[in-house]
């Protein structure tokens, strides 16, 4: 028991501030062990907690006119309220929001000035600069923009397939997928208009590559056929 509320009230809030942070796109470069994950957990409580503890502190102390309850400012009596089921439950939902405002604020403002910092003394030091995201995959597919695209292997020529992406997989899904959509219509749509590739993404493992066309061009196509039909009519 004492091992269950160690984790509720000393390790899930940093594991909940860890799993927005992974849910609003900022993965690490290759998927922690557990001894890993959990000391990152224990790292990220102390943010999560202490807001928790001023916010939880905050309303006991507005409310002190209608409830005895005491404020909260060491350990020893955050150990004692956590025998209280009352106070886990409260804690708890205290403990998600605060969690997914901190990452909010961090995820939106303060992770991209961190990465500003180390491209900074990165190229102080010689070395390129960081990408915005963790993995090449990421930075290629998983932005919110429209892609058509060629899937095809160096050792299958002339099997390929053509169509603008719709669901992408995410970092840490042990296989790379793309879901396509219209594939007989950007199939043709590229053929008939020569559309060029922008950028080629390669996966030296497996020998599979991925072409991405140019956008403008895919843009100005289909303006041109749907004129040429509205012409027709």
């Amino acid at each position: 028991m004492d091992n269950l509320l160690g984790t509720i009230v000393f390790i899930l809030p940093g594991f909940l501030m860890y799993f927005w942070l992974q849910s609003f796109g900022i993965n690490p470069v290759v998927k922690h062990s557990p001894g890993e994950f959990t000391a990152i957990s224990a790292l990220l409580w102390l943010p999560a907690s202490f807001a928790t503890l001023l916010l939880y502190n905050g309303i006991v102390s507005i409310s002190k006119v209608i409830s005895n309850t005491d404020v909260i400012w060491s350990i020893q009596q955050l150990k004692d309220k956590s025998s209280s089921l009352t106070f886990l439950l409260v804690f708890l939902i205290l403990s998600a929001i605060v969690s997914f405002v901190i990452s909010v604020i961090w995820a939106k403002w303060l992770h991209p000035i961190q990465a500003k910092l180390i491209n900074i003394i990165r190229n102080w030091r010689g070395a390129a600069s960081l990408s915005k995201n963790p993995s090449v995959w990421d930075e290629v597919f998983t932005n919110n923009d429209a892609q058509v695209v060629e899937i095809g292997r160096l050792d299958k020529a002339g099997i390929t397939i053509i169509g603008c992406i719709n669901k992408a997989s995410r970092t840490f899904e042990p296989e790379r997928h793309l879901n396509l959509d219209d594939v007989d219509f950007f199939t043709d749509l590229v053929k008939r208009h020569d559309i060029s590739v922008d950028k080629i993404f390669y996966d030296t493992k497996s020998g599979t590559y991925v072409k991405i066309f140019d956008s403008k061009q895919i843009e100005d196509a289909q303006i041109k056929d749907s004129e040429v039909t509205s012409s027709v009519q």
